[in-house]
């Protein structure tokens, strides 16, 4: 498990930084509808970057090919500690979320409905999800509560602070959130955040998408409105800022602060966006997924796809030591290795074929072979031994282990 999660953080940060980007810089340019949108790149690179590489198999007269450079190995016990590690501080973050869901679940007064006004917003259809809306003494400011049948909570405090006008807005901002299925979005990126918990990127993710889902929300509620409800509609947001708890809340609230600059100044002057920016920018988001999906893609032609239940795929690798005598001489060079995989994915039968310089390397590429565990050949259910396979490590200085595949 950690060792998939550490292996989709360059990833992840490319995309999140990019996502963090448009949110920050471009929401004027491409509009908040776009931006908003532009967060389903995360499960989009997520998908795209781990695609099966068994779709298509390694054809058996191939050579392996993998960079070999001087990084240190990380041991399996090292990996222990890790995936300790990043357990604890998401069951922490899990923790938080739960005790949090549970103090408000537990605030509802379900005694006392709210009666919704009807909705003037169409998103997607005529009809709109039912919803309920309940007072809460948790509740500093209106928000949407809940995953699954999600529920408006509303302050002690909103009859008396705010006029009818006021109140029918507010209301319908979580409405409108509800028809974005916005708990849903919600829920999601919450996950994201306990399993990436450990990466600065994640959180500042989640106040930006928070941010892209306000101002698209405000956007679809003020669409038709007239400049005197929107005036009213900004008073009421600086009304439930002042009211903002000060403590961490999981749930978009009507009040952030930390939004508040930005939504003010859209309902002063909307984002409409360019579209021809936008449609430029969703190329890039297209390209970036693709590039993903083919980076994973094993290097060779698609007429070998039937053969694949009688080849094997490495499952388990142990980067080689880069000897310490040719690191300080500076020295490169390659080793091809020919070997067997037993019935139980083992490696065998380690040779060495070919190698420049001759004996520098072979001692080093030998024992990390030793230790690779392969998916064994299947054929009628029943295990075989693979014979005479061909692996090439490539030394290279101030490289990273990377792998290929050539003829």
């Amino acid at each position: 498990m950690i060792e998939w999660v550490i292996s989709q953080q360059v990833m992840l940060t490319v995309v999140l930084a990019l996502l963090i980007f448009c949110e920050r810089s471009l929401t004027n340019q491409l509009g908040t509808k776009f931006v908003y949108k532009a967060w389903l790149l995360i499960p989009a690179a997520l998908v795209m970057n781990n695609l099966p590489v068994d779709l298509v198999s390694i054809p058996s007269n191939s050579i392996s090919r993998y960079i070999v450079g001087i990084n240190p190995n990380v041991s399996s016990s090292q990996f222990s500690v890790l995936f300790w590690l990043w357990a604890t501080g998401a069951s922490a973050v899990a923790a938080y979320i739960l005790v949090h869901h549970i103090s408000l679940f537990r605030s509802i007064d379900k005694k006392h409905v709210v009666p919704l006004p009807k909705s003037t917003v169409s998103v997607g259809s005529n009809t709109s999800p039912s919803l309920s809306a309940y007072y809460s003494n948790k509740a500093s400011t209106p928000m949407l509560f809940g995953f699954l049948k999600p529920v408006v909570l509303l302050p002690s405090y909103f009859e008396t602070a705010f006029s009818g006008t006021q109140q029918a807005l507010i209301l319908e901002h979580e409405r409108v959130h509800n028809q974005h299925k916005d708990n849903v979005w919600n829920a999601i990126a919450l996950a994201f955040t306990v399993l990436f918990w450990f990466n600065p990127a994640t959180w500042v993710a989640l106040t930006s998408f928070r941010s892209s889902q306000e101002l698209a929300c405000d956007n679809s509620v003020l669409a038709n409105k007239s400049p005197d409800e929107k005036l009213i509609y900004a008073k009421a947001l600086v009304c439930c800022a002042e009211h903002n708890s000060k403590a961490v809340n999981l749930y978009p609230t009507f009040g952030e602060k930390s939004t508040m600059i930005k939504r003010l100044n859209a309902i002063k002057t909307p984002h409409k966006g360019n579209k021809l920016l936008a449609a430029g920018t969703a190329a890039i988001f297209a390209l970036i997924t693709a590039n993903m999906a083919l980076a994973n893609a094993p290097l060779h032609n698609t007429e070998h796809k039937q053969s694949k239940v009688d080849e094997a795929a490495p499952v388990e690798f142990v980067s080689p030591a880069y000897p310490e005598a040719a690191e300080k001489g500076n020295i490169e060079g390659f080793v091809v290795l020919q070997f067997d995989i037993t019935k139980t994915g083992s490696t065998d039968n380690i040779t060495v074929v070919n190698a420049t310089p001759d004996g520098v390397f072979d001692e080093s590429a030998k024992a990390a072979l030793k230790q690779w565990k392969y998916k064994p050949a299947i054929k009628g259910g029943v295990a075989h031994r693979q014979t005479s396979l061909l692996v090439q490590l490539d030394y290279k200085l101030d490289q990273p282990l990377a792998a290929g595949t050539d003829k």
